[in-house]
């Protein structure tokens, strides 16, 4: 990078993604709370997912996640192929280069949610995200992330 760029150093971002993060932990529990308050118990782990995927995220986003998979070991991917907190960072063609990082630092806040949430229900687990996709055009798609979650043992 050049001397006169204002980016933030990693360390920086890092320290800024921990904090969106821990946010959107503390948002996702206290939500989950109160969608949850007048609904029965949950038979498992993947109802808890599917109820995230549709209800959680609807509430929250005004759609459902896109896409769901699992290895049916405790790993699942959630696809959202067009995220609103993200289509607000789709930069010019000249700052794209930054526009990956800042995309995916704003992923953290829902990814804290999923956490939260998930928290919330009694279900630890850990969860990361990616940022981007390719387009049909062969451009990358920011607004879309994945979300990967890995339950852990209690």
């Amino acid at each position: 990078a050049d001397s006169g760029s204002s980016s933030p150093s990693n360390s920086a971002l890092q320290l800024a993604g921990r904090k969106l993060e821990a946010a959107g932990f503390q948002v996702g529990v206290r939500l989950i709370e109160r969608y949850t308050r007048e609904r029965p118990r949950f038979g498992d782990t993947l109802e808890i997912i599917k109820f995230i995927c549709k209800d959680f995220w609807f509430e929250i986003y005004r759609k459902q996640i896109d896409k769901l998979q699992t290895n049916n070991r405790g790993v699942y991917m959630l696809q959202d192929n067009k995220h609103r907190l993200l289509s607000r960072c789709s930069p010019s063609v000249d700052r794209q280069a930054n526009a990956k990082q800042i995309c995916a630092l704003h992923a953290k806040f829902p990814s804290g949610l999923i956490r939260g949430a998930l928290h919330g229900l009694g279900v630890n687990a850990s969860v990361g995200v990616e940022v981007g996709g390719a387009t049909p055009r062969g451009t990358e798609e920011l607004t879309a992330c994945q979300f990967t979650i890995r339950i852990q043992a209690a």
